[in-house]
């Protein structure tokens, strides 16, 4: 037993919060729906105790139109992504990049079906990474406020750059709301990454 657990490496989420390694992952796409739509740009950043580690930042060449609704919602257009990668050359290198850390989004389980939707085309596996949705954690935490979109959260306290609706930026302002939630909580010195998903109440992703 003591040699077994001289080479156990725990879990993220059995690690205290500072030390656990979160990935704020976000996807601009050509609409909604993960099945017939597609991912034009996607955004991740990797942090531990509330620092920026890395970050990861793609164009994906779409394999049809990108409706203008979309592009009035995210201001990519068919110029920007004409000579960009397919999803199946950027998949690797993003998974690799995720690899191991929690995840974090603002609605998160739009964006893990859009992950698990490319995973199925790019011929991956989907991660089976835990997921924290900071939308329904401000909800829980930040009582009152009159709007939980990120956009709006971004600007009252001052998280991001303001590029919203722009994968990286988007990546990096859910990364700071996280931060900010758990400022919030008390912190008897003993909070770890699992206690911060359980406190989350985000709803487990399930593949249809």
């Amino acid at each position: 037993m003591e040699g077994f657990l001289d080479f156990y490496s725990p879990r993220q989420e059995e690690l205290p919060y500072g030390e656990a390694l979160f990935c704020a992952l976000d996807f601009e796409t050509t609409g909604l729906y993960p099945g017939s739509d597609s991912i034009i740009e996607a955004g991740a950043v990797l942090y531990r105790g509330g620092q920026e580690i890395d970050s990861f930042s793609s164009f994906i060449r779409p394999a049809g139109e990108i409706p203008a609704a979309a592009t009035a919602v995210h201001g990519i257009d068919a110029g920007m992504v004409e000579d960009a990668p397919e999803l199946e050359e950027v998949f690797p290198s993003l998974l690799i990049f995720l690899e191991g850390a929690i995840l974090v989004g603002h609605n998160i389980n739009f964006d893990l079906a859009f992950l698990d939707a490319g995973c199925r085309k790019s011929g991956r596996p989907m991660p089976s990474a835990p997921g924290i949705d900071t939308c329904s954690f401000a909800r829980s935490v930040l009582k009152g406020e009159p709007s939980y979109s990120l956009e709006n959260l971004s600007r009252r306290y001052g998280l991001g750059n303001g590029n919203h609706h722009r994968a990286l930026d988007d990546a990096r302002s859910a990364m700071g709301l996280l931060s900010l939630i758990v400022s919030r909580i008390p912190d008897d010195g003993e909070l770890k990454a699992s206690d911060i998903i359980r406190r989350s109440r985000t709803r487990p992703y399930n593949p249809r």
